[in-house]
């Protein structure tokens, strides 16, 4: 029996002469622990062998694990060289096993998935007792890849396959075979393995919990090390960012048991390596750690001294509205040509803009700026977030809806401008429809202002309008449209059902803490439950970035169709980030301990796009920073500040020490791409890139590693997002220092 509950068959593919041939073992030797196999390529000797760890049966409990390793060498008799240019083994699912995961997509034949997309990688397939998983050996990677890595399933041929071959980056973005003959002399080896973990009766569909378990336990612990608890402390069961959960907390008048269960059954418990629900109080190490706290404050101050003094000329923006409103941020998008002085500051990548969206939100920033401008006695800091934000204030409401983007008009005056309802990310003609999910992620943020920083009297009434007409917007089945026209004429089919839920389920349970009302509880358990039962189950990850951002629509990628060559959505780790923080305040508002064990399932899918180890393929550090989707490729994406803190919340729920030691990965990382002396290997190639850069620059900070928007010089781009990018991860550190 093969260690991966597919069938029996395997099989070798040899590259050779432009194409890909089958090889037949010669040789096939079946033991109790394991089995090896041996084939002549002719120019090549393959031996393919394979055991349990821990002897034949369960080396877990519910879990089997086979090791795999390929060895290529020259032929015997020969000259001593191999010539090589691609291998690959392949196992034939005859079982009713569906893959239900894959890092990366590989729509078009001859597609696979490359080790640049290996950040947690592993192929997962399940059914009702059983879930399995192939996982590439990241040690074996680190210590020596001299030939590519790359991965694949297909569900036309049901094959699974792993080998080595050269690949390259094509469309936007995905991995194209590109074999090239090489000779040596030395042997090529590759490993990987092979898991099967026995599911729990009631267990839920898509309950990745165990391979991130493994993952983590086989490689990301020893890559991401914390440090030893100086103290410890018991908090409350449940007590995150502010609030406690000790039983249920909805408002007065609404059923805590009820709402949860919304008229159906419970969903099942984790698998037999899941987390699972804690009981009782964890004990806590000091987090987050001091230490680590204090080594990073030179990179807020880099990045507010870059936006808000070095560069204030062209990053900072200041106007007064039509009705006189004094406002302000720091501008959507800045190149490295644009730095003062030369002469280039009004050349702009795309139209001059402010925004409060979901990625680029400048009331965010704002908020980091204005605790670090108390902190250190900067009042023109505090002041200038103080004009930010009137800037998010000043967006004009239409029955409580409103917009998020701003535009300076064609002679590049901002007095000339005007809002949009929705900014560039979007479907066409989407224009005037106003995305609810920048507006309750502004929202969100204007609560959050209200509550730690200042209790401006115009922020509760400005987000209790929105949440009426949003309560109105509510469907039946506690879902939430996308995009929506303020005058009520229209709502679009886009994303109609989709994660994008999950954001209202946030600012509907914070808004509850702040002014109790039963309605804004029992929205957010609804909505709450339509995404558990509608999109988790079925991976169905897309949102607005999705679609409607660099990785575009085109024919073997269309909104709501399946990929087909895996059978799998293409999906956007956003919507996981939000539904994770969803589940979290539907457990604070219930007290119902399924919702933090749904929170925890979605966090583990989460975190298989986590860089868990330091991969040896880029010159910049990787460990504990995030990849975005499955049809894009870059790394150290700055969304990592956010999922720091909700690793963070979940740490401090759950004791979990894998959350804390994710949690602070995740926040270092988010500064990995910053120019500044602290940054040795990021700094190098931004001069070599940008040679006319020197320490007025320290704090210009690239989004992400490896995006391939054409523009990259070794693997650098040529912006900076100050909002998506180094006041993004100002702010998380900001609330990381608040505890």
């Amino acid at each position: 029996m093969l260690p991966l509950g597919l069938g029996e068959k395997i099989g070798l593919l040899w590259h050779e002469g432009g194409r890909w041939r089958e090889i037949a073992p010669s040789v096939a030797r079946y033991e109790e622990n394991g089995a090896f196999w041996a084939a002549d390529a002719g120019v090549a000797e393959l031996e393919v062998e394979w055991a349990w760890e821990n002897g034949e049966g369960a080396d877990s409990v519910g879990r089997r694990t086979a090791a795999v390793q390929v060895t290529i060498k020259p032929p015997a008799g020969g000259d001593g060289t191999l010539k090589f240019s691609g291998a690959q083994v392949y196992f034939v699912n005859e079982s009713g096993l569906a893959c239900v995961w894959k890092p990366h997509l590989s729509p078009l034949e001859g597609m696979v998935v490359g080790d640049k997309a290996f950040r947690s990688p592993a192929i997962v397939f399940e059914d009702e007792r059983t879930m399995a998983a192939l996982v590439p050996d990241l040690a074996s990677i680190a210590g020596g890849r001299d030939v590519p890595h790359v991965m694949d399933y297909t569900v036309q041929d049901r094959r699974l396959t792993y080998g080595l071959c050269e690949y390259e980056e094509t469309g936007h973005v995905y991995h194209e075979l590109k074999p090239r003959e090489v000779e040596r002399s030395e042997p090529l080896r590759f490993r990987f393995y092979l898991v099967e973990w026995e599911k729990t009766a009631g267990q839920r569909k898509r309950d990745l919990r165990a391979v991130e378990r493994f993952l983590w336990q086989r490689f990301g612990c020893g890559n991401m090390p914390v440090a030893a608890a100086s103290n410890a402390v018991h908090p409350p069961v449940g007590a995150v960012s502010g609030f406690a959960v000790d039983g249920p907390v909805v408002a007065e008048g609404q059923s805590g048991s009820e709402s949860v269960k919304g008229g159906g059954e419970p969903a099942g418990t984790g698998g037999a390596e899941s987390a699972g629900v804690r009981q009782g109080s964890p004990v806590l190490a000091e987090f987050p750690d001091a230490s680590l706290l204090r080594s990073l404050e030179p990179y807020a101050d880099y990045a507010y001294g870059w936006a808000l003094d070095r560069w204030k000329d062209v990053a900072w923006q200041q106007f007064r509205m039509p009705d006189g409103t004094e406002v302000g941020g720091v501008v959507f998008i800045v190149c490295a040509r644009q730095k003062p002085g030369l002469g280039r500051e009004e050349e702009w990548r795309e139209p001059k803009s402010l925004w409060n969206q979901a990625w680029f939100c400048s009331l965010r920033s704002a908020y980091g700026y204005a605790l670090r401008g108390k902190e250190r006695g900067r009042a023109d800091w505090t002041e200038k977030a103080g004009l930010a934000l009137n800037f998010a204030l000043s967006a004009p409401q239409t029955d409580g809806l409103f917009p998020g983007y701003y535009q300076a008009g064609e002679d590049g005056c901002w007095e000339s401008g005007r809002w949009y309802m929705s900014g560039p990310r979007r479907p066409a003609g989407h224009e005037e429809h106003v995305h609810l999910l920048d507006a309750s992620w502004t929202c969100w943020w204007l609560l959050k202002w209200y509550r730690d920083i200042r209790a401006d009297e115009r922020i509760l009434p400005f987000v209790m309008r929105y949440a009426e007409r949003l309560l109105k917007l509510q469907r039946d089945d506690g879902g939430f449209p996308a995009w929506v026209r303020a005058d009520g004429s229209g709502t679009s089919p886009f994303l109609a059902e989709s994660p994008e839920t999950s954001a209202h389920v946030m600012l509907l349970g914070l808004l509850n803490r702040l002014r109790p009302d039963k309605r804004y509880a029992a929205s957010a358990l609804r909505a709450a439950r339509f995404v558990a039962e509608n999109v988790m189950p079925e991976g169905r990850w897309e949102d607005f970035e999705t679609y409607w951002s660099c990785s575009k629509q085109w024919e073997g990628k269309q909104f709501g169709e399946k990929d087909a060559r895996s059978g799998l959505y293409n999906q956007c780790n956003f919507g996981i980030y939000w539904t994770a923080e969803a589940m979290k305040e539907a457990y604070a508002l219930s007290g119902d301990a399924e919702w933090l064990d749904l929170g925890e399932q979605a966090l583990a899918e989460a975190s298989l796009y986590q860089q868990i180890w330091q991969a040896p393929f880029f010159p910049v550090p990787t460990v504990g920073g995030f990849g975005v989707m499955t049809s894009d490729d870059e790394w150290n994406d700055a969304r990592q500040s956010l999922f720091a803190l909700t690793y963070l919340d979940y740490y401090r729920m759950t004791g979990d020490e894998s959350y804390r030691a994710r949690a602070e990965w995740a926040l270092r990382a988010s500064f990995y791409m910053m120019y500044c002396p602290e940054n040795a290997a990021a700094k190098a190639i931004y001069e070599r890139v940008h040679p006319h850069f020197d320490e007025r620059d320290y704090g210009f900070h690239m989004e992400n590693f490896n995006h391939h928007d054409g523009t990259p010089v070794d693997g650098l781009g040529e912006f900076t997002i100050f909002d998506w990018g180094c006041g993004a991860a100002a702010a998380s550190l900001a609330e990381f220092k608040r505890g």
